[in-house]
């Protein structure tokens, strides 16, 4: 019941509708009162006891006709909010100053039928709520206030005083510009109330004090209320929301106090940093850089493994911080770590972790190699191929017989085969070639693996056993019968 109660708390409240900006870097105009990285701190006091009669007179609603109060911003949520806890102050209302935006001029009222050009600075704000005695239910922001340039347009801004009327309502106000006349400010309050707003508005009365301004309704003023109310409402001559009271008769229903001021309030924000680093034992001229950003610069310092390396040095918001790395570490793992602090004392860091290997001295492995390959003349489309590993892999090279080149220095890539295609016009003469591989790392360490090619003339044709004896005889036979017919030739011949 409590979470839930405290989530009704309505934001709105805080912000008078007024749009959302998005955050940029604009010198403050001399009228605004505050400065980037601030940080105010205010803590709103409910008196739970007090508000019987209140209620009895039902003056919330009241006070939301009169002052066309949404229900979100009235007094029974406030008091619905924190009615579960007795113990003061039940909550705190930071805001911290982000970003100081361009001066503009316009209609900034007129959701409130304020339709004056009026001139103002945005201030983009940390926001949200602190509940004090139930953490888990606190809520945080970042959204828009505006401030605005003199006293009359404070008074507008302040709808003619009636933002008093509610503690929620109150905190759209926290910052007035520097040097608020409170004489002029409650002369537009009491012309408010009987010319802007309408009804028993007019029972109200403003009254300047020396550093803010009060408001007080007799009883019945409003009709149904049977006590007085007075409310008083300080500001610093800043125009910082100091403090306010709200009574009812005699009773204290809510007491809203600044309690804090942080002049620097934000951490440095490294928007820029490097990545770890990897680097072989002979590195030269490496460094780091960081870059980051605050409204009031301070030091920053800079450890390798906790040991300073640069002492309390300045830096300048939005530019660089080189630290060039001294050659020669050892090999080994080193963590740096940057610090930047503002004048606040806020701090942001940063580590990075350099990694220096040590020196190489292992040869790639070959994991896989061909064996030697014998070839027939006019064999096509053969190849070598072989793997090797090595964390550090680089070139690999191919020669001929000891001395030719065949393939120069080529990438490799660990546990990735490398394959060598014979040309087919090195198989057409018979013979025996040498490839020898050799697999380099980056680091100069070396590999080699050789392999023969031959290549044989082609088989002799196929023949029958003993065919070649017959083959002899044969021949003999024709040339003894031819010699023996040649005889008888020559003796018929003669006779």
């Amino acid at each position: 019941m409590k979470k839930t109660r405290i989530i009704t708390i309505s934001l709105l409240g805080l912000l008078l509708l007024v749009p959302f900006m998005t955050p940029t870097i604009a010198a403050p105009a001399a009228y605004v009162p505050v400065a980037e990285e601030e940080e105010y701190l205010w803590e709103l006091s409910q008196y739970n006891a007090n508000f019987g009669q209140f209620f009895i007179d039902n003056m919330s609603d009241v006070l939301g006709v009169i002052f066309a109060q949404p229900a979100e911003w009235q007094i029974s949520t406030v008091y619905s909010g924190w009615s579960w806890d007795d113990i003061l102050p039940q909550s705190s209302w930071p805001l911290t100053v982000k970003a100081i935006l361009p001066e503009n001029t316009s209609a900034l009222l007129s959701d409130y039928f304020i339709f004056d050009n009026i001139t103002y600075t945005p201030v983009f704000l940390g926001a949200g709520y602190n509940v004090i005695h139930w953490p888990p239910s606190s809520l945080f922001y970042d959204d828009t206030w505006y401030i605005v340039n003199d006293t009359a347009s404070f008074a507008k801004q302040s709808i003619y005083g009636s933002v008093a009327f509610s503690p929620y309502t109150l905190m759209g106000v926290p910052f007035g510009p520097k040097n608020i006349n409170w004489t002029e400010f409650v002369g537009w309050v009491n012309w408010g109330m009987g010319n802007f707003w309408t009804g028993d508005a007019v029972n109200t009365t403003a009254t300047a004090l020396s550093n803010g301004y009060s408001l007080s309704v007799p009883a019945s003023g409003f009709g149904s209320n049977t006590l007085p109310i007075t409310i008083n409402v300080t500001y610093s001559a800043d125009g910082i929301l100091n403090n306010c009271t709200f009574e009812y008769g005699t009773l204290m229903l809510f007491f809203y106090e600044l309690v804090s001021y942080t002049a620097d309030a934000v951490n440095p924000v490294i928007t820029d940093a490097p990545s770890d680093l990897i680097v072989d034992h002979d590195y030269t001229g490496e460094s780091f850089s960081w870059t980051a950003t605050d409204a009031n610069p301070g030091n920053y310092t800079i450890t390798r493994d906790a040991t300073p390396v640069v002492t309390a040095t300045p830096w300048v918001n939005g530019t660089p911080v080189v630290y060039n790395i001294p050659d020669g570490l050892t090999p080994g793992t080193y963590t740096f770590q940057i610090t930047f602090e503002d004048i606040g004392a806020n701090v942001a860091s940063d580590s990075v972790v350099m990694t220096i290997n040590a020196p190489d001295t292992t040869d790639p492995v070959i994991t896989d190699a061909p064996s030697d390959l014998v070839l027939t003349v006019g064999a096509t489309g053969q190849s070598l191929s072989w793997t090797a590993t090595d964390e550090y892999a680089g070139t690999y090279t191919i020669r001929a017989n000891g001395s030719l080149v065949v393939v120069t220095a080529t990438p490799w890539v660990s546990g990735t085969p490398v394959i060598y295609n014979i040309p087919d016009f090195l198989n057409l003469i018979p013979g025996v070639s040498t490839y020898e591989i050799t697999f380099s790392d980056s680091n100069g360490n070396t590999a080699s693996d050789s392999v023969t090619v031959t290549v044989n003339p082609p088989a002799a044709p196929a023949t029958i056993p003993g065919y070649e004896t017959l083959i002899v005889i044969g021949f003999t036979s024709i040339c003894i019968a031819s010699l023996v017919i040649f005889k008888k030739k020559r003796k018929y011949v003669a006779n």
